[in-house]
């Protein structure tokens, strides 16, 4: 097995490579390490019958590829592919091609995972962690001058050691372009060790995808001994709730650094501080409160404060950091100023990475950000959602319950009329402001409807005899539609 993934892992690389060249990729030796491994030339035949086009087909792999389990049958199709290249393509450079290389990334991948579980989990106490991160994917050549790969090194004493290096002139290999040595406290160096020995001392996904780069990592223990990791740069790794990557670029205090996403997730908002008039509108993520301050007048301030685990980050996210707020069309030069009247506004916006941002203006359509009545409604839409509670409900205060011998009477509207029927229903769970299926019409065709009232009445003192009228089907569901309108 660790034959075969060193095999899997040294060709995915020779694949990844940019600047290879295609008689490196179909010379010999891959005949040889795939004979050697035990792998038949079938072209393609036994996959083929399993897996059709995938055989062939990069974009057919890749929707079956996380099906394939059986090793030998996966080394077989890698092999047959590439003598298809060696000897039978009429030109063997098209095994350059992004849509080829991209096959055999898949196909090798896959067959890395397949064989490398057990024997590259981390084990014993971490001494020094090496991550070698490379941004160069399928597209554009990156110009001389970018940034393409990152060296980071972190020992238990705290010391950091990072390069930086573009991908200088085509050919001659990458060019270091920064350096630099320091030390991180003692403390935070803890804390990530430990995060990252306990994450990799466990079995995890890995993810390797076409079309990105790639990290390569090694942890070496106390003893010496040093286990090698090794992913595309899109890796989500997440550890009690913390990202690891962004866990290195926090306690090395550097915010661009790839490690094993590529830093190329979207900036988040961390905090909103909306400051108006009288009035305060603070969403903190971190404290996981929304909260709501009124300064009515002297001695008279009102405030309600909503604490929404999961809702507030939510609420956050629903906002679009890079947008947010971009925009302001401004008042022409000539507008005229309510006299005596100040009503300007103070927004400040927290982020996880960006500064902090402070919009200012007056506080009417053409001073407002052109997106301001969207993030009002739907912080407003938030609030109500969570509502006022049932302490100040009639419908709940109200409420007589009902005894054994009583109906219950919904009354319902349709299609938002004004005028209610009466429906009978047995089903107690149904309350105002539900939504039914009930039977409509001479012909009884199914409606839906909307329940605005439920009372409870006896034999005696029903509004219709019970026997002459119609019942509820059901509540609506998911699987339900309104039907049109006639």
């Amino acid at each position: 097995m660790k034959q075969i993934h060193d095999f899997a892992v040294k060709w995915c690389d020779k694949f990844r490579d940019q600047n290879i060249n295609y008689i490196d990729l179909v010379d010999h030796f891959m005949a040889d390490d795939c004979a050697a491994l035990g792998f038949e030339m079938d072209c393609g035949h036994a996959f083929s019958e399993k897996y059709g086009q995938a055989a062939n087909n990069y974009k057919a792999l890749d929707r079956i590829i996380d099906d394939v389990t059986d090793i030998p049958l996966l080394g077989s199709a890698i092999y047959s592919q590439w003598r298809y290249f060696n000897h039978w393509a009429y030109d063997a450079a098209e095994i350059l091609e992004p849509q080829n290389r991209a096959w055999f990334i898949l196909a090798l991948s896959r067959l890395a995972l397949l064989s490398g579980e057990n024997p590259f989990i981390f084990q014993g106490t971490l001494k020094k962690i090496r991550i070698v991160s490379n941004n160069i994917c399928y597209g554009p050549m990156p110009d001389s001058d970018d940034e393409v790969e990152q060296h980071l090194t972190i020992n238990d004493e705290g010391r950091v050691w990072f390069s930086g290096y573009n991908f200088g002139h085509s050919g001659e290999g990458y060019e270091k372009a920064r350096s630099k040595i320091f030390k991180i406290e003692k403390a935070a160096t803890d804390r990530l060790l430990c995060a990252i020995a306990a994450y990799f001392g466990n079995e995890y996904d890995e993810i390797f995808a076409t079309d990105i780069g790639n990290w390569e990592m090694e942890l070496t223990n106390t003893e010496g001994t040093v286990y090698k990791f090794r992913g595309s740069l899109c890796a989500d790794f997440d550890y009690e709730g913390i990202d690891l990557s962004d866990l290195v670029r926090d306690t090395v205090g550097m915010d661009d650094l790839y490690v094993f996403d590529g830093n190329c997730k979207p900036d988040v908002i961390n905090r909103i501080a909306l400051d108006y008039h009288r009035e305060h509108l603070i969403i903190d993520r971190e404290t996981e409160t929304l909260e709501h301050i009124q300064n009515i007048g002297s001695g008279c301030k009102v405030s309600h404060k909503y604490e929404i685990e999961g809702g507030i980050e939510s609420l956050l996210d629903d906002f679009d950091a890079e947008d947010l707020f971009s925009h302001i069309e401004g008042n022409p030069d000539d507008v005229v100023e309510t006299p005596c009247e100040t009503k300007d506004y103070r927004i400040t916006i927290n982020y996880k990475k960006n500064p902090q941002r402070v919009i200012e203006g007056s506080y009417d359509k053409n001073g407002l950000p052109d997106d301001f009545a969207d993030f009002a409604e739907t912080v407003f839409d938030f609030i109500r959602f969570y509502g006022m509670g049932e302490i100040f409900d009639p419908s709940v205060y109200g409420k007589v319950k009902r005894r054994q011998s009583e109906y219950i009477f919904c009354s319902v509207t349709f299609d938002e009329g004004y005028k209610s029927y009466y429906y009978l229903t047995n089903d107690d769970s149904i309350e105002v402001g539900d939504f039914v299926i009930v039977p409509a019409g001479k012909d009884n065709h199914e409606a839906v409807v909307e329940v605005v009232n439920i009372e409870y009445f006896n034999d005696e003192n029903a509004p219709l005899p019970a026997e002459k009228t119609k019942r509820i089907i059901r509540k609506r569901t998911d699987d339900d539609f309104d039907p049109p309108v006639e």
